[in-house]
């Protein structure tokens, strides 16, 4: 690593207010991190577009700590060891874990986990199925959740990153009903005809959802898997049957909300139909390497017997990341979004 290398960062000018603007955001350099004992320093290759850290830069507590004002912006990172004050990492190894906007970041060993390149599949696949969204998604069915064989299902954000690999998870589970809520017809019509659901609703359509859900079911749900909240819970908890489960991935719908949106006002649902909702979060089963291992090798397994897809818009360029980061809440993406800030011809030592 050349002593000359500058550390571009995008910093927190502001908290936002509603969707994130220029002003917001502030483009510095900074010395590139020198390890301290137990550390390493990361050169990033790929930073990961989650709606998440909309909810890091507000000032109230959600998922973590708030990003402090004039502080780098946390996202989810891939990226090569550089330098190395730990013995179980050397440089050259490629990790993830939480890191920040910026060329290079450093921090404990143990907080970056391996790549698992072993598969052989392209860095960006690490970032989806074979990464947190892919573990999300397993651990939040399979395990949170519990779905059966019989089970009828119903995901929101159904052609998202997370949502296209629940449906498809579904099905592999034996569930006979999968449907999935997106916002626009170019969305539920991916999410039926790429990720197989039944049918989509469409959520912005003509229809209102608790009417959609109410003709998808007459006979109920039985596993809901919920990435946005807001009116949607509330519609699907009005069609639960008994002993139905409710997993808690996300809540988009109060990411850089301008007012909140109105919460489920119909909990009874819950207690009338002996179900249950459980939040979760992907750091729940990261400290458990043996169940990391065997949820990995069934994606990939399902990958290479072609069960499982996945879409990855992956762009290119450090400037242009808090514009990406906005194509999460209009739409204007396809698949799990990605930014390659690195020069793929750059070796770490340049």
């Amino acid at each position: 690593m050349s002593k000359s290398a500058e550390n571009r960062q995008w910093l927190l000018r502001r908290r936002p207010h509603g969707r994130v603007t220029p002003s917001d955001l502030e483009l510095a350099v900074a010395q590139v991190p020198t390890p301290g004992e137990g550390e390493i320093v990361i050169r990033v290759k790929l930073l990961c577009m989650d709606p998440t850290i909309r909810n890091f830069m507000d000032a109230a507590p959600g998922y973590g700590m708030p990003i402090a004002l004039k502080g780098p912006i946390r996202g989810m990172i891939v990226g090569e060891v550089v330098a190395s004050r730990d013995a179980a990492r050397r440089e050259g190894d490629l990790v993830w874990g939480l890191g920040s906007w910026s060329d290079y970041v450093s921090g404990p060993a143990n907080r970056f986990f391996p790549v698992p390149v072993g598969f052989g599949h392209p860095l960006p696949v690490y970032t989806h199925v074979l990464g947190t969204i892919g573990l999300t998604a397993h651990y939040g069915l399979l395990d949170v959740a519990g779905v059966r064989p019989g089970d009828r299902v119903l995901v929101s954000g159904a052609a998202g990153a997370v949502g296209s690999l629940v449906g498809q998870i579904a099905r592999i589970a034996g569930a006979t009903q999968v449907v999935g809520i997106a916002g626009g017809v170019e969305k539920c019509a991916r999410a039926s005809e790429r990720y197989g659901y039944d049918e989509c609703i469409d959520y912005k359509g003509p229809v209102p959802v608790r009417e959609a859900i109410a003709a998808a079911f007459p006979d109920g749900i039985d596993v809901v898997f919920e990435n946005v909240g807001g009116p949607l819970l509330e519609a699907a908890l009005d069609h639960l049957r008994k002993n139905a489960r409710v997993a808690l991935c996300g809540m988009i719908a109060r990411y850089g909300a301008t007012e909140m949106p109105p919460g489920p006002a119909n909990l009874w649902s819950l207690v009338a139909n002996s179900a249950r909702m459980r939040g979760f979060l992907v750091s729940d089963i990261l400290g458990q390497p043996a169940r990391v291992d065997a949820a990995l090798r069934e994606l990939d397994g399902w990958i290479r017997e072609d069960r499982l897809r996945y879409d990855i818009d992956l762009r290119v360029g450090f400037e242009s990341v808090p514009d990406t980061f906005n194509c999460l809440f209009t739409g204007a993406h396809s698949g799990r979004l990605v930014v390659q800030i690195d020069n793929p011809n750059q070796s770490a030592s340049t």
